[in-house]
Formats: structure tokens, sequence, C-alpha cells
């Protein structure tokens, strides 16, 4: 009796099935390995597939051995315009090289983080990418590395630690903080991330350096909030509801800065005459808010090919850390003109 269903394709189940034996076997016939096989299993599973026309899953196969060509890519959500626009140029420049890239959602739980390392590190995959802030990745790995990276590259076969590749985190920070002042802005506030996600402190200290405020002053202009629109949104309405408001403000990601802007508008506040504002992590949706948002741009096709060149580098050569080059992008919400509109010429 066949054990495939007319009008699928056969599964490793089906293939079980026929050769008396567990999928878990065929897995290790397909795979060659890691776990023994006697031949006289061999042979009735490899029977069993060809009898079944049995196609194994090609993306199980590049985790043959060590030389794979798969790569694991690991991002807190996929909320985030910034990850999105990173992952989807990560996965564009890996195929082009020949590469499988599995990417997993964590949702910043640490236990995720370490399942999925380690499921990573079983399945032998050349390295992991790990995309945005994260305080776990360094303890979940035993290492020592800082990992403030836009993307943060393990590799399993090295003594290394996590490379971290992206912008200078506090030049642009310092940068984006003082092209508020430069528009005679005196109270500039700024919202953050949560401390526990070290990119955000490394730009926290990029606005100190640009503000100058004492510790009082800081207090009073500071929140912490969730790395999302939500977050943004709340810490927005908790700055501004004080007694003395703010004339400026200072977001340490595009993702906080949308629910920044909805708060200022919820609260009657014009931008950028009331409020200026200015972000970091500038993603296609930048140019598209309501005013357009000022914002630090990283690279993201510098960021994922640095990122897939440490990927296929030689132990000897890996650099300690990467960094690109950031540009700030100046549009209406911090008080610079819209660009000049462009007239059609006659002949055109």
């Amino acid at each position: 009796m066949s054990s495939r269903t007319p009008g699928r394709n056969p599964t490793r189940a089906d293939v079980a099935l026929r050769a008396q034996t567990s999928p878990a076997t065929v897995s290790y016939v397909v795979n060659n390995g890691p776990k023994f096989v006697s031949d006289e299993t061999r042979q009735r599973v490899l029977r069993a597939i060809e009898e079944l026309g049995y196609q194994p899953d090609p993306v199980a196969l590049s985790f043959r051995g060590s030389d794979s060509n798969a790569i694991g890519m690991l991002v807190p959500n996929f909320n985030g315009p910034f990850f999105s626009d990173l992952v989807a140029e990560v996965e564009r420049q890996a195929s082009r090289r020949g590469k499988v890239v599995l990417v997993g959602s964590t949702g910043y739980h640490p236990s995720a983080e370490r399942d999925m390392l380690q499921t990573f590190r079983n399945r032998r995959v050349q390295a992991v990418l790990v995309i945005g802030p994260t305080s776990h990745v360094g303890t979940s790995l035993s290492t020592s590395s800082v990992v403030h990276g836009a993307v943060n590259v393990l590799r399993f076969d090295t003594t290394r630690d996590v490379v971290p590749v992206g912008i200078a985190q506090r030049a642009a920070a310092r940068e984006a903080a003082r092209h508020l002042l430069g528009h005679g802005r005196r109270r500039v506030a700024a919202v953050f991330g949560p401390v526990a996600h070290d990119v955000f402190n490394i730009r926290y200290r990029g606005w100190r350096d640009a503000t100058a405020y004492t510790a009082a002053q800081t207090k009073d202009l500071v929140r912490r909030a969730e790395y999302s629109f939500q977050g943004g949104f709340d810490a927005t309405m908790d700055l501004f509801t004080q007694s003395i408001l703010p004339d400026a403000l200072f977001v340490s990601n595009d993702t906080q800065a949308i629910g920044a802007l909805s708060a200022l508008h919820r609260l009657g506040l014009t931008v950028p005459d009331d409020v200026a504002v200015v972000s970091i992590d500038a993603t296609e949706l930048s140019p598209f808010l309501i005013p357009p948002l000022t914002s630090v741009r990283q690279p993201t096709d510098l960021i994922a090919e640095a990122a897939l060149d440490i990927v296929d580098s030689p132990e000897h050569s890996l650099p300690k850390d990467v960094r690109v080059p950031f540009s700030l992008e100046l549009r209406e919400s911090c008080g610079c003109p819209p660009p000049a509109a462009t007239t059609p010429r006659a002949d055109d």
C-alpha cells in the first residue's frame, strides 16, 4: 500500500513510513548525519526516497556541513521600519552571494535569543547577524563584546568576539542635537530607548555632548521608553505636559519619532514652529511623514555589505569593528526649508 497521498508532494514522514523507520532517521540519511545510520537502514531510506520521488528541502540541505552557505539573522521584531529596511538589504545582498538567510524574531527576550543562537550553532551556519539593539547577545555567547552595531556579526568558526558594524552612534547623535541648537533652540528634550540597550546609551552620551545640560536639566528633559511607536508617543506626551515646555525634541530612533510626531499633534503643538524635531535611523517613511522628518541615515547597503564581508573573511583578517559613514538628512521637521520645487522646462 502506498504511503503517499495523491495530489501532494511526499514528505519526510512518508519516506519514514515506507522505509519502516523514523523521520529523524530519514533526516540523518539525507543530511549525512549527525547520527550514525546502519547500511541496511540507509538503503531502505534511499529506496523509499527514490520510489516516492521525495525532494529534500533545499534550505535544510544547506545545513549539511560547516562550509554551509546558510547564515542566521536575529531581529527583535519586524515592526520598526529601520529593521525592515536592513533585513531586506541583507537578504538581497546575501542572495547575490549565493547564501541562504534564515530570519528569527526574538521580541527582546533573552531566552529566545539564547535558544535561537544555539539552534543556529547546532545547524552549523556560517554566521549569525544580530540586528538591532540588544543587551543579551554578549552574555548569551559568553563574550565581552559591546554589541552596539546596527548589525553584530557572530562567526561560530572563530575565537573572536562579536564584530559590530554600524555608524559612529555618539557622533551621529551629537551632530543631530547640535543641528537643533543651530536653529536657535534652547531647551532640547530627548526620547531614548531602554537603558538595557547599549546603543541608546551611546546616543544619549552624544546628546549630552551637544547640549551640556546639568544633571537636573537632564532629569527634566529626558525620557526612556519602549522601542515602539507607542513608546515614543507616551514619552512625548509626558515631556510636553511640563510647566516649562521644550522647544525642540531629539528622538533616538525613527520608530519612536513617529509616535512623538503623533503626540505633538495631539497636544496641538506645531512642528517645527513650536517644536523642532530630529531623529536617527532615517527610513523610506521619513520624507512622507507630516512634516517630513529630519533624521540621521544609517546606510543599509554599506552595513549589509560590510557584515557579509566579515562572514566571508578569513579569521586572521577579522576587524575589531567596522564603521560606515552616516548623513543627516535635512527636512522640514527641524525648521529647515523644504526643498525647492522643480519647475518643468518648456522643452521637457
